[in-house]
């Protein structure tokens, strides 16, 4: 319930109609002054993170900080390629690379890439059920597998709920005598590597699913009304806020 409340609270959007409904409950109060600051802060947010380059911008900050991983021709030290989990859906009627979200889809197709330039790595897909059927992690190997992936290439952890947890359960699983390279969104790379590190591990970070793709004839900055950017500012909120969960989390427990 707490977490809901929370996600809501660092919603973009849910920000604009908060703001905006408390300038009207003002007005109703007879409290005209704050009414019209209220207002006019809704829709000055709302512009913020439709039609500026903020949301871009800060993204960027995020995904800038780790390049692609390029694999090395002929490496053959062990790898573990472990791909996080972005979230899936159970539609039997769908192959299981239809079953993941974008996000998650977008991490094992780089989790693949990797892996089938590496000729000692196994590939680790992670993720749980929210709903106690076909776990993340399971449907990621199917669609794995569909993408030649070799079963026997395949490992599982199918109890991990988050970043945190999915991080806990490597290091107890497998500790750090394998090579590991880490994949997940470009966003969601600095508060992965925070986690895995914590846990004494020392991955190699592997983003991808980047939300600014770079062209170098357009700039990706515009002032252009857009939804993609409110969820870019939703997404960079929920990293941002975590990272600052995270790091107070570790601090009060050591």
């Amino acid at each position: 319930m707490i977490r809901a409340v929370v996600y809501f609270l660092l919603n973009p959007l849910a920000q604009v109609f908060l703001l905006a409904a408390l300038g009207l409950w003002l007005r109703y109060r007879g409290k005209p002054r704050w009414s019209k600051g209220c207002l006019i802060g809704a829709a000055a947010w709302l512009l913020l993170i439709s039609a500026t380059p903020l949301p871009a911008v800060l993204i960027r900050g995020l995904e800038r900080q780790h390049p692609v991983y390029q694999p090395s021709p002929g490496d053959s030290t062990a790898t573990h390629v472990v791909v996080l989990g972005g979230g899936h859906s159970i539609a039997p009627a769908l192959p299981p690379n239809d079953q993941l979200s974008p996000m998650a889809l977008a991490r094992l197709v780089e989790g693949v890439r990797i892996q089938r330039q590496l000729p000692n790595s196994r590939l680790v897909c992670s993720g749980f059920s929210s709903s106690g059927r076909t776990t993340q992690a399971e449907v990621q190997a199917r669609a794995a597998i569909l993408l030649g992936i070799s079963p026997a290439d395949t490992l599982l952890q199918t109890e991990p709920h988050n970043t945190r947890a999915e991080a806990r359960a490597y290091a107890q699983r497998f500790g750090s005598r394998t090579r590991l390279i880490l994949v997940t969104s470009a966003v969601h790379m600095p508060r992965a590597l925070f986690w895995f590190r914590h846990f004494g591990l020392d991955p190699l970070p592997a983003p991808t699913d980047h939300r600014i793709k770079i062209d170098p004839t357009r700039s990706p900055y515009t002032f252009r009304p857009s939804s993609d950017k409110i969820d870019m500012m939703d997404r960079w909120l929920h990293e941002t806020v975590g990272m600052a969960w995270a790091k107070i989390n570790t601090l009060s427990n050591e």
